[in-house]
Order: structure tokens, then sequence, then C-alpha cells
């Protein structure tokens, strides 16, 4: 192949760019991504071109930050790396689950390439993604409300398929939504938490258990 990495990214924010911005989605070069802010709410697309020996794949990831919720989070653990509310790193799990909560296994919808033709007939694929799954997802959360129904709710043995992201995010993050929603079932989510909180990874997430009790006992001491 000819074609490169950067060649790859600049296909994709002309091609794919151009027609999302009708939507409002900006382009953001260092992080290839697309971005897109109403109120309180950020839509993220993020677009991951992969180098291969011999050839090169691409992937979309859709992830929602919401400012109130990471606020919060940042004001009781301090500044955090990534303000991502929803992170579903495999976008096969949004595609293919029946309700948005169980995580249903199908083919891959990665995309690879191994000549140079292979990029300008298949990265316009990610122009269906858009309409058949990141477009109607994200316009599933549009309130706080909305991100309570999926988080606060089972299933609580992993994480909801529009959900996504590791286990002590979800505890610690269903509680602040909870708590904003002012959910009638806070003080049972609170009990379900702090065993769903144990099966965290302590070799991945070290300070999963710790940080947890941070935002749960700050909730317990104060309105938000």
């Amino acid at each position: 192949m000819n074609l490169r990495i950067a060649d790859i990214k600049q296909f994709i924010n002309s091609d794919f760019g151009s027609y999302i911005i009708g939507d409002g989605f900006v382009y953001k070069k260092t992080a290839n991504e697309f971005i897109k802010i109403e109120g309180d709410f950020k839509y993220i697309i993020n677009i991951w071109p992969v180098s291969w020996s011999s050839s090169y794949s691409v992937d979309m990831i859709l992830r929602i930050s919401q400012k109130r919720v990471e606020d919060i989070c940042e004001k009781i653990l301090g500044k955090q790396r990534h303000r991502l509310t929803f992170s579903e790193d495999m976008l096969e799990r949004i595609y293919y689950s029946p309700d948005g909560r169980k995580i249903v296994k199908g083919e891959s919808l990665g995309l690879w390439f191994s000549t140079d033709n292979d990029v300008y007939t298949q990265l316009p694929t990610l122009k269906t993604y858009y309409t058949e799954i990141a477009k109607p997802y994200f316009s599933k959360f549009a309130s706080l409300e909305a991100m309570d129904d999926f988080i606060n709710n089972p299933p609580f043995e992993y994480s909801p398929a529009y959900v996504g992201a590791f286990t002590n995010a979800r505890c610690m993050k269903g509680l602040i939504i909870a708590k904003l929603v002012k959910n009638p079932n806070y003080d049972k989510l609170v009990a379900i938490y702090d065993e769903v909180i144990k099966r965290t990874l302590s070799d991945v997430q070290p300070d999963s258990i710790t940080n947890y009790n941070k935002v749960k006992e700050y909730l317990k001491q104060n309105s938000i």
C-alpha cells in the first residue's frame, strides 16, 4: 500500500467529516475524533486507524460526556484523564444489542484495508455506521433521565451495551446520575453497587474501591 495513516486520516476528515458536519460535528485532528456539543452533552465519534504489518484497520468508537456528571466526579476525585460518562469501545455491542442492555456477539464492524483501493471503497461505510448506529444512539441520550434508565437498571453483572466503561466508572457515575435525577431507588442502588464494585480488577483499577467510596460518601454528605 502507498497510503499511510496520515493519508487515511485526511480522507476520513474530508469524506466522513463533510458528511456529518451538517449535524453539528467538528473535527479534532489531535485525537482524530468528531465532537458535537448540545447543552451539557458532548457526543464523540472516535475513528481509530491502526497500522499492521501489511494492512490497516479502522474502527469507530462512540462516547458521551455529560458535563454535570463529569464536573461532580472531578470535584470529588480531582482531574480526570478522560471525562467520559458512557464509553463503549466496541461498536458491535451497540449495533447488535436488541435493547441497549444485553450484550450480543456479532460479526466485527471494523474495516480492513490491504490495498489503496480498499480505503476508497470501504471508508464510505463509516457514513452508514453514522446514520444507522451513531445517530440513533446519540439521540437516545439527551437527558440525565435517559442515562439513568440505562446505567441504573439491570444488568448489573456486566455493564449494559449502551453504557460501556469499566465497572468502577459505572458504579460511581451511576450513583452521581441517580442523585442528580433524584432516583427513588437510590439507596437500593448503593447496596447493589457496593457489591458490584467488589468485582473490579485491582491490578487494572487499583483505586477503584477507594474512589467509589469517596464518591458514595460525598453524595451522602452533600447535595448536588
